[in-house]
């Protein structure tokens, strides 16, 4: 018989408690730059990483020695992505239509036709590796069409890199700054969370699991949602951007 939901589990509320003390010294380290500010930022970093894996290795457990999964768990995660992303948004339309556009005439826009327009291609060539692997998962010849979209993913990620290092701004110029950087570099850890739920996938796939097909799918799913975020970054903070000021 099968299990109908998992045990009760304090690692959801230990991920929630230390990701809100995580944002918290993240913002008094923007604000103050306090030394120890820092050093708890680290500290509470490592606490929602490690509890995270636990509480992913005791999910896991669940699938594969009692064969339970369930899609809500994936549902509620995307779900709380979208409305972080939302949040961005709301910030940066905030900014752009507020007072403070006229101080934005004078920041140097990055141009969007260059190293960004050239990551858009990335994540959409690798958006399109990972529907040609999804056509035939179980093909192990296929697995290279999975390889080539980490290998695009990766590739975006040290552009991404190279792009905040070029930058004529900081993070503490304008509003603009801090939601840009703010934007793109969660989008980023976003990038390396989904390589990462790939590679795990992938991995999963030489346990012979029966619930393989989820967990390429919940994989896929989250890394084609990631590059629809990047298209709505690319389009506003970039394109946007760009042409509203320029007018």
């Amino acid at each position: 018989m099968y299990l109908t939901h998992l045990n009760s589990s304090f690692f959801p509320f230990l991920i929630s408690l230390f990701f809100f003390l995580f944002f918290l010294y993240l913002c008094l380290m923007f604000k103050f730059f306090f030394h120890y500010h820092f050093y708890f930022f680290l500290i509470f970093a490592s606490f929602v990483l490690y509890f995270f894996f636990l509480y992913s290795k005791e999910i896991n457990s669940f699938s594969l020695f009692q064969f339970y999964f369930n899609s809500q768990f994936f549902i509620y995660f995307v779900l709380s992505e979208v409305f972080f992303f939302f949040g961005v948004f709301w910030s940066l339309f905030w900014i752009i239509f507020s007072y403070e556009s006229c101080f934005l005439l004078s920041l140097p826009i990055i141009y969007p036709f260059g190293l960004a327009l050239f990551n858009t291609f990335l994540l959409l060539l690798s958006s399109a590796y990972a529907v040609v692997y999804h056509l035939n998962y179980l093909n192990y010849i296929n697995e290279y069409s999975l390889y080539f979209c980490i290998f695009c993913g990766l590739f975006f990620l040290i552009n991404q890199v190279i792009e905040f290092f070029c930058c004529f701004f900081s993070i503490s110029d304008f509003s603009f700054c801090s939601i840009f950087f703010f934007g793109t570099g969660f989008h980023g850890f976003h990038v390396f969370l989904g390589l990462g739920f790939l590679v795990l996938a992938h991995i999963m796939k030489f346990y012979l699991n029966l619930n393989y097909p989820f967990y390429i799918n919940c994989a896929l799913l989250y890394w084609h949602f990631v590059d629809v975020i990047w298209l709505f970054l690319f389009s506003f903070i970039y394109i946007f951007v760009y042409y509203l000021f320029l007018i």
